[in-house]
């Protein structure tokens, strides 16, 4: 029992003496005295400075502390709290935030403020605009390859050598017989005259051409002749190589003049038609070569030209027409198929050109944020615009800026909010200081509220 308590009274003492050696230590090191000469609190200096320098930069003419919030500087309050706007709790006000440096066409914010609102600009470009347009289609019949198969007379269809849609037909192919009592009687007529051709043969050669005029072959007006027999029925040769794109009539059904009995397709050359939308036209010629794919082989690109463009936009997808010409004599591109065409598109000249989420647009005229790189705060002044073209991400800028100015592209809608709650030039108040609110359409660039 008295080993561990001495052990205890030890180990006591010893701490107790370690103690006081840092004690010594620690007085010795940075001890000093006021009254001695080469004793200067610097420390003191400095702090009491800096407590000034504070105090001078947060307090107002009247010598008040102005408090303010980061996020809302142009509010600026006389004792602290929160932000009656965003809640935030507000700060003391920096000294490099003044209401001088701004205007009615300006926002000065402080620099934790741009940064935690993300604000970031970019420079004003001046560059070729390019823009790829995509299109999409599908691969029609060209019309002008399409025949018509039509009757001439009245009669009736007594055969269909050609019986269903799609089938594969060449030209001077018998498609039907038919059975007229009008052919009757011309080749009545055409035996009479080829009996007398010698002595009149005007009526010869015009009973010829009624034959040729219902488009028989110069072969089937020499059979007919050469049978002497009139014959019930004769058969309708096809006037093109292709395909049967239509077929109007079944056996044993009557038909009269002008009926089309057969549409026949050639599709050695078919039509690349795409869909372009309104905005995309400026960048749109003919001449411009177009590359497409289809389903069917989406790994190969094929090219072909545009040669025709709309002249109207299609009110219910708000699209037009563009058109190019393809060989197509393998019968590789079968109509109705859908492509998807790609033109790689340019402008002439170079331009000047922002990002597009720079551009708050308000009607004819759009807004930009353009930052002041002289001013020592960040410092942001709106600008009126007008714009050209979309070009990819970027619009071309006609009038309104100058190549490398500094234009906000993230955080102008926040700039924007900031400007119209202080009553100051914006998207939605032109009239600043009055209040007068206005409001515009901000859909994209381009659209008239006529068009809906």
């Amino acid at each position: 029992m008295d080993n561990t308590m001495n052990n205890s009274t030890k180990q006591l003492l010893y701490g107790s003496g370690l103690m006081l050696t840092g004690l010594f230590i620690g007085w010795f090191l940075f001890s000093g005295s006021p009254d001695d000469p080469s004793f200067t609190d610097r420390d003191t200096l400095d702090s009491h400075e800096m407590e000034q320098h504070v105090q001078n930069a947060h307090t107002g003419e009247d010598g008040e502390t102005i408090w303010t919030c980061s996020m809302h500087p142009q509010i600026r309050e006389n004792e602290p709290g929160n932000c009656p706007i965003c809640g935030m709790e507000l700060t003391p006000s920096q000294s490099e935030t003044h209401e001088a440096d701004e205007d009615a066409y300006s926002l000065v914010m402080t620099a934790s403020a741009a940064q935690l609102a993300d604000i970031q600009t970019t420079p004003v470009i001046r560059e070729i605009p390019r823009k790829r347009v995509d299109l999409p289609g599908r691969i029609q019949v060209d019309e002008r390859r399409i025949t018509r198969v039509t009757s001439h007379f009245s009669g009736r269809i007594r055969k269909l050598n050609v019986d269903f849609t799609g089938a594969t037909i060449r030209k001077g192919e018998p498609m039907a017989t038919i059975y007229s009592p009008e052919l009757i009687a011309a080749q009545r007529e055409l035996l009479e005259a080829a009996r007398q051709k010698e002595r009149n043969p005007r009526l010869y050669e015009s009973a010829r051409q009624k034959f040729r005029l219902w488009e028989f072959t110069e072969e089937q007006i020499q059979t007919i002749e050469e049978r002497v027999t009139v014959q019930d029925e004769l058969e309708i040769l096809s006037p093109a190589d292709g395909y049967v794109l239509k077929q109007n009539v079944a056996n044993e059904q009557h038909v009269s003049e002008g009926t089309v009995i057969f549409e026949v397709a050639n599709l050695n050359q078919v039509w690349v038609l795409l869909e372009a939308y309104e905005e995309d036209l400026n960048w749109i010629r003919t001449g411009h070569n177009v590359l497409f794919q289809t389903r069917k082989n989406p790994g190969h690109q094929l090219e072909a030209t545009v040669n025709w463009i709309s002249p109207v936009v299609d009110p219910s997808t708000r699209t037009v027409s563009v058109r190019a010409d393809f060989a197509n004599p393998d019968h590789r591109l079968k109509p109705d198929m859908l492509v998807r065409g790609t033109l790689h598109a340019v402008l002439g000249s170079e331009k000047l050109m922002v990002p597009t989420s720079s551009i708050l647009w308000t009607g004819p005229r759009s807004l930009v944020y353009v930052q002041d790189t002289s001013a020592n705060v960040p410092r942001y002044e709106v600008r009126e615009v007008e714009l050209g073209v979309r070009a990819g991400d970027y619009y071309v800028i006609e009038q309104g800026l100058e190549e490398g100015e500094e234009v906000v592209f993230n955080g102008a809608f926040r700039i924007d909010s900031e400007m119209q709650l202080a009553d100051r030039f914006s998207m939605m108040n032109r009239e600043p200081g009055t209040g007068n609110i206005q409001i515009h359409n901000h859909g994209e660039p381009g659209m008239d509220k006529s068009d809906h």
